[in-house]
């Protein structure tokens, strides 16, 4: 949608209601912001670029209404070819008096925000969430661009159910932060770092505490160190259902309690246990156990007191 949307926010929220707008206007957005004295400069050079990439949204946050005037041809052209933001923290009257464009002012207030998006949201589905549910969701679900693609998966999980409850999203949210994990130990095994800080940067911004991303890590070594037991029952690239047969026999000869399932993977569902060895497969033990030990070694400086938790985190990850 290629158009200049004129959005009222605070500075408070600024930062997801970029994020939440630009995927409104496009499904891959490639944000471009600019303030200050580099609003100028940017939008003059976006606008005199014949190549611009199609998946470009342009955002200018508070620009003086002298400078905008000044920029209206640029803009005028821009959205021609691209979306473009203009976010003010205050009146849009004097700039939108002559900027052709759409003005939203936007929920300050991030509970009523989300509560509304969501209620919304299901409506063209018909669908509701009891209050128990929705204060689930955003206990787990910090960062509103993200917000439409797990109702989706709420959608298709509750099936031909019109309410959604608090066990679907604690069963829904719960697997997204483990296919998360997933991600992060591809990222490992391909030695690709940047990846790995990105899937770290993003379990954080979804309002995870930073002991709580040490303990799904730590747990999900656990659980690929033990597919490593049942390799040999299970060649690289096997179909799921052939792998499901095969882990019901495995775990019908192990006969194992345990008051903590979580950890051990005969209790986990086939279908993850699944998803956990074609992991396993890639990931050697000797690397498996030497991100074990710097795991470890965190966890004894984070619980003794030690500053700077994220950065050593980081640069655990790292040098993983």
């Amino acid at each position: 949608m290629k158009e200049i949307v004129i959005a009222v926010g605070t500075k408070e929220n600024i930062q997801e209601d970029i994020q939440v707008l630009a995927a409104e206007l496009h499904k891959e957005p490639q944000i471009l912001v600019a303030s200050g004295k580099d609003i100028k400069k940017t939008v003059v050079e976006t606008a005199s670029n014949m190549f611009l990439n199609e998946n470009l949204v342009l955002v200018m946050v508070d620009p003086e209404v002298d400078l905008t005037r000044e920029l209206v041809t640029q803009l005028e052209a821009l959205k021609q070819n691209i979306p473009v933001i203009i976010f003010l923290t205050g009146a849009p009257d004097k700039i939108a008096e002559f900027v052709t464009g759409r003005v939203i002012v936007l929920e300050q207030d991030k509970e009523k925000r989300l509560k509304g998006k969501v209620r919304n949201f299901l409506q063209r589905y018909e669908k509701k969430m009891t209050d128990k549910a929705f204060d689930l969701l955003t206990e787990r679900i910090r960062d509103e661009s993200i917000l439409e693609p797990e109702l989706m998966k709420l959608i298709a999980y509750v099936g031909d159910k019109k309410t959604i409850e608090s066990k679907d999203i604690k069963a829904i949210v719960a697997e997204t932060h483990e296919d998360t994990l997933m991600a992060l130990f591809d990222a490992f095994r391909e030695a690709d770092k940047k990846e790995m800080l990105a899937v770290f940067e993003n379990l954080m911004e979804n309002g995870q505490n930073i002991l709580a991303v040490h303990s799904y890590l730590v747990n999900q070594i656990r659980l690929l160190l033990q597919t490593k037991d049942m390799e040999h029952m299970v060649r690289e690239g096997v179909e799921y259902p052939v792998f499901a047969k095969a882990f019901k026999q495995w775990k019908e000869g192990l006969d194992m309690k345990s008051s903590d399932k979580r950890r051990y993977l005969p209790f986990q569902h086939p279908y993850y246990a699944y998803k956990l060895s074609g992991i396993a497969q890639k990931i050697g033990t000797t690397d498996l156990l030497a991100f074990f030990d710097m795991l470890t070694d965190l966890d004894l400086q984070i619980k003794s007191g030690t500053k700077h938790d994220r950065v050593r985190m980081e640069y655990g990850l790292l040098n993983a």
